[in-house]
Order: structure tokens, then sequence, then C-alpha cells
């Protein structure tokens, strides 16, 4: 039924299957499938909340990305693990090698689904960049600001954004 006909959600293995036909979507660009199958995948994650708000950012629909993201970060924080409040830099327990720190600080945004499995600050920090852009795009800018701040002023798409609301 997809996208106009709203089928209802699915639960248990299908739930699953949805999922994982949504990420593969998402690697292939097909914004609107992906976030049919999250939806009707059932799962109240921050994973699944994660995937949907990428998908609402790439077609424009930044208010429903930023509630989608913002509760994704919730869902997150609801999970065991160390997690940095506002205003504390945000900062991996690990490093990758040099090249790959370099890469990711240079990169655009990612356009990569969130999976279950990721390492918390990992997904947190893939949340905190696209909570950025949707902030933007909303002209939210304190909010760009801080999320800037709590990376580190790592990303050099977060700052290139910081320099055009300072314009």
């Amino acid at each position: 039924m997809g996208l106009l006909g709203g089928a209802p959600p699915t639960a248990g293995a299908d739930s699953g299957r949805l999922f994982a036909v949504g990420v593969t979507y998402i690697c292939c660009g097909a914004w609107p499938l992906a976030y049919d199958c999250f939806v009707r995948s059932a799962y109240e994650d921050a994973s699944t909340r994660y995937n949907q708000a990428l998908c609402c950012f790439m077609v424009g629909w930044y208010e429903e990305c930023h509630r989608l993201v913002a509760e994704a970060e919730r869902l997150l924080d609801d999970k065991p693990g160390q997690v940095p409040g506002p205003g504390v830099p945000f900062m991996s327990l690990r490093q990758p090698p040099e090249a790959f720190r370099h890469w990711e600080a240079a990169s655009e945004l990612p356009r990569c689904p969130l999976l279950p499995e990721t390492p918390h600050d990992d997904a947190l920090t893939l949340i905190l960049r696209l909570r950025a852009e949707a902030a933007f795009q909303l002209g939210r800018c304190e909010e760009v600001r801080a999320i800037a701040a709590r990376l580190g002023h790592r990303y050099k798409h977060l700052e290139n954004l910081l320099k055009t609301i300072d314009r």
C-alpha cells in the first residue's frame, strides 16, 4: 500500500524485515520507500526515528525531521551509556586513524542509515549532525551553535553553517 495507502504497522519478524528493507532503500536514495518501511516496521527506537528523520530531511520536510531526530536523541539517551550533556563537548572515547578523522571532519552530513548495533557515540554523532542541519533549515541558529560546540567544532559543514548564520 505504501505512503498513500496507509498500511498499518507490522510487528514481529516482518517488522525486522521492513527495517532491513528501509535501510536498503536509504542506501539507494529511495527516501519515500525507506520512510514507509520504517513507519510500517512498528519499531520505536533511536535507529528507526533517526532513519525516518533522514528520509524527511532528504525530501525537505525539515520540521518533521527535527521532531524525529530530537525523539531519536531522547530514545538514545534512554539507553545505558555515558552521554555528555549540553554544553559539554562530545568526544569519542576511541579515535580512528588520523586519515579517517580528517575525512570525517571535512565531509558533509552522512546519508547513511543508523543501525541498532551502531556504537552509542557514533549514533549520537549522527543524530546531532542531522539535528544541526535540520535546525539550520528551520532558522534555529542558537541550536546549531550549541550542537557545533557540543561536537567540539570538528565538522567543516557545521562550521560553514555557522559562517552563514554569522553573515
